[in-house]
């Protein structure tokens, strides 16, 4: 999913930070639409293009990231399920609810579509996932550190641009600082490139980690065979 997919990005460039310093908690609620594309071609010449968004809801302590999925092919899926008491998890489309305490433990939930369902994973699964347990990653999109080692173009208000130019590859970054997250991702290398755009949404209208009391509760370890 996301944090997954931006951290390819910015794998060169992340190095370990602690947490930033955070704002009250009524200042850092807000919804976002996180919009990924990626073109690469491969060594046989053909080139692939893919796309994806997400929707991901913010406070000072959690975050909730769910993929944004066509109604009719979300229906169809639902329907090939059927009544398997072993039940496929869709990592992929399955809804993240990352949670931060005071001490800085961190719990990881997949809430599966349609399905009233909690799984918890646990620190040894969460490579298994594509969550690399970093807090600070995950609240601001990408890890901050990671600007630190880049070119910075004078602030347009509350943007920043960073640029990082090697052999390999071009990183570009506008980086919103109020809201301590990146508003547009762009990297290119030989083969491929890949950009990330984040639409402000404004408040959460609703927390859904907050409608969660009836949901069954199980463990990663319950879908693996």
């Amino acid at each position: 999913m996301m944090r997954h997919t931006i951290s390819a990005t910015l794998q060169a460039a992340v190095v370990s930070i602690a947490l930033v310093s955070l704002a009250p908690a009524h200042a850092q609620s807000v919804e976002l639409l996180v919009k990924h594309r990626t073109v690469s071609t491969s060594p046989d010449g053909v080139t692939r293009s893919t796309e994806f968004s997400e929707r991901l809801i913010r406070t000072r302590d959690t975050l909730w990231i769910s993929r944004v999925l066509p109604l009719a092919v979300h229906s169809d899926h639902d329907h090939d399920k059927g009544s398997d008491p072993h039940k496929h998890l869709d990592i992929a489309t399955a809804s993240r609810w990352i949670s931060r305490t005071d001490s800085g433990t961190i719990a990881l939930k997949l809430v599966p579509n349609n399905e009233k369902v909690l799984v918890n994973v646990t620190q040894t699964d969460y490579d298994n996932v594509g969550f690399d347990g970093s807090w600070a990653a995950a609240w601001s999109l990408i890890d901050p550190a990671a600007l630190k080692r880049m070119k910075s173009a004078p602030p347009a208000g509350d943007l920043i641009t960073y640029t990082l130019t090697d052999k390999e590859r071009n990183l570009k970054v506008v980086w919103n600082a109020k809201l301590q997250l990146p508003v547009r991702v762009e990297s290119s290398d030989k083969t491929s490139r890949s950009q990330t755009m984040v639409q402000v949404l404004g408040s959460p209208a609703a927390l859904p980690w907050e409608k969660l009391q009836d949901f069954t509760q199980k463990d990663y370890s319950d879908y693996l065979d």
